[in-house]
């Protein structure tokens, strides 16, 4: 008789896994691929580590350290980080708290030398596999949190070219193509109740407790001033934001800020958005650009508790917004700002000065413009080149 050998399912490993991040001497934002300081004391919460619960969960244990939220020494996260005693620590790394995070980090790695560190941020994206060149403490790097390929990494990253990372195994390198992709993605629900919500703070909250959401990732449209761009652009399912959402009002959320770079992009997608958020009554923020929303959104997004609005408006001068591809004019922002006042919607216009082809003269058109706007809030920022811009 004929034996029949049958291979066993390969046994996915059950680890603990801790999203960090890292203490810092300011109230940093890793998140995201495009990284700054807070300017008061607000501070969001960090979506890479926020949909990432989601996803790990489904294949190992979760916990989560935000030390900027938590306002935890280097010392007091240290004492946290090996009380987890977790088997992989998939941390944040930024280029504004560069310098703190690298000998934080080495000196976690030297206390626990059995743990593999896993980096996700902008400057990984930047350097990828050079990142193991510049830091002892790395194993592996992430370069996409929207997707599942963290768990083909936690699974099986034992010599196999796994998208979105890359990694180190038995000396070699073995480095995944960086595909971001276009069109649909959904994220599990993630796992709010690891995040300690109420230390968490947003300028522009009416109601207590606020959550920041996304409902896509990266951005359908191409500033060269800004690296989300280098994304691509995909947007989630309107159910499976409402699950997120319903998940947030049953945690005492109230308030939220969807991070979208472009809120709106899809008229049918978002006017479906709106009448599912009606019946949860839930007060609510968004970003987006002046040529995007109409009254036709404008409305719906009123009637289902947005009170907030912010313009990505940088500059008066047309040329300069044709030469760095935002492509907006000033009657669309006149226009715009009229629209949201006509529904009692608040206005908050953020500004970009000193990018280069600024002028003394544009920037003074900018700041004259930006009083003729009867704008409720305005931001002003002074131009940084970052990992992903062209300048």
């Amino acid at each position: 008789m004929q034996t029949i050998t049958v291979d066993k399912p390969k046994q996915i490993k059950q680890q603990k896994v801790l999203l960090l991040n890292p203490p810092g001497d300011k109230k940093y934002f890793r998140d995201y691929y495009c990284t700054k300081v807070s300017k008061a004391h607000y501070y969001y919460h960090p979506v890479d580590l926020v949909y990432l619960s989601g996803t790990i969960s489904k294949l190992c244990q979760v916990a989560v350290i935000d030390a900027i939220a938590e306002s935890l020494t280097e010392s007091e996260c240290l004492q946290r980080v090996e009380e987890i005693n977790a088997d992989v620590i998939l941390f944040l790394i930024s280029s504004p708290s560069y310098n703190l995070d690298v000998p934080f980090l080495s000196q976690l790695k030297n206390k626990l030398p059995e743990t593999t560190f896993i980096g996700t941020g902008d400057v990984y994206r930047e350097f990828k596999s050079d990142g193991f060149k510049m830091h002892d403490f790395l194993d592996a790097i992430l370069l996409d949190f929207s997707t599942e390929d963290i768990l083909d990494y936690l699974n099986k990253g034992e010599g196999e070219i796994i998208n979105n990372v890359i990694y180190k195994y038995k000396g070699q390198i073995y480095a995944g193509e960086e595909i971001h992709g276009h069109g649909k993605f959904q994220i599990d629900t993630p796992r709010w109740d690891l995040f300690s919500i109420n230390k968490y703070k947003f300028p522009f909250e009416r109601k207590s407790k606020f959550a920041s959401i996304l409902t896509d990732f990266g951005c359908a449209y191409s500033c060269s001033f800004c690296p989300i761009s280098t994304l691509g652009f995909k947007l989630r399912s309107v159910s499976d934001v409402m699950e997120e959402i319903k998940l947030l009002k049953s945690l005492g959320v109230r308030e939220l800020f969807f991070r979208d770079q472009t809120f709106g992009v899809n008229k049918k997608r978002t006017l479906e958005l709106c009448e599912a958020l009606k019946a949860l009554k839930m007060s609510w923020t968004c970003f987006t650009r002046v040529d995007v929303l109409n009254e036709d959104i404008i409305k719906p997004m009123q009637e289902a508790g947005c009170h907030t609005i912010m313009f990505g408006i940088e500059s008066a001068d047309e040329e300069l917004l044709e030469q760095y591809e935002k492509n907006t004019k000033q009657s669309q922002m006149l226009e715009a700002i009229a629209l949201c006042k006509k529904y009692s919607i608040e206005t908050v216009g953020t500004f970009i000065l000193g990018l280069p082809g600024d002028t003394k003269e544009s920037t003074l058109k900018t700041l004259e413009f930006a009083k003729k706007l009867n704008l409720d809030f305005a931001s002003f920022n002074i131009a940084v080149p970052r990992f992903g811009t062209k300048f």
